[in-house]
């Protein structure tokens, strides 16, 4: 299940539309990387996504963009038992978010970036085996969600704050703080709701069975006759 989960999130990823570029040579690196990645090939597909972005130097709108989404593919992929992969996916993120804070503008807020940054740190602590490391990567994860979903609030972009809610809330879950951890996902139902958001469904199922943990089912008694 696992590996089915982050397959879907690779092609969720690739087939979401990508940057537009004004130059044949990156687009068709891209084109090619992505249809070397669908088919599994990683270690093809990589160095192609790094030459894409080595040519749009002199277009750094469009290389920012494209630094975005080879960010979203890399995080995929280190959840595809290739967590070597986190930091470069972490250094695309942090490269789109000095050119943001620079004055630049994107497609992507500023605060969208950093939400898929805490993602790394977040996905990452799931194959992390040694305790102080794993609560160190949700720590960090947990502070720039938490400074992600303020300003998604502020700029009301509403379904990137509630998947960044329902993130807050299972790094809450994974760190032991279950009142927490329904209280934030308690957030991304109420706007899964209120927006009509596909997840609405799986977030309510999640809810549930937070709230079980806290407070299990009475187990039926039975008694001698």
């Amino acid at each position: 299940m696992y590996q089915s989960l982050t397959r879907l999130l690779l092609l969720t990823t690739l087939i979401a539309p990508g940057p537009a570029f004004a130059e044949p040579a990156p687009q068709q690196l891209v084109t090619e990387a992505e249809e070397r990645a669908l088919a599994g090939d990683f270690d093809a597909a990589l160095p192609l996504y790094e030459k894409a972005i080595s040519a749009l130097a002199p277009k750094p709108g469009q290389q920012q963009a494209l630094r975005y989404r080879y960010g979203m593919v890399l995080n995929a992929l280190g959840a595809r038992a290739r967590p070597e992969l986190y930091p470069l996916a972490r250094a695309q993120f942090e490269s789109v978010l000095d050119y943001l804070d620079g004055g630049a503008s994107l497609e992507h807020s500023a605060a969208r970036v950093r939400s898929a940054l805490a993602h790394t740190y977040h996905q990452q602590s799931a194959s992390e085996e040694d305790p102080v490391q794993k609560a160190h990567l949700l720590r960090t994860a947990y502070l720039l969600y938490s400074g992600a979903a303020r300003d998604l609030a502020r700029q009301r972009e509403w379904h990137n704050l509630a998947i960044t809610y329902f993130n807050l809330g299972q790094v809450c879950e994974w760190q032991g703080n279950l009142e927490e951890a329904i209280d934030w996902v308690e957030k991304a139902v109420e706007l899964d709701a209120r927006h009509g958001f596909a997840d609405l469904e799986e977030d309510r199922d999640y809810l549930l069975g937070l709230r079980r943990q806290v407070n299990p089912p009475a187990r039926a008694s039975t008694t001698s006759l």
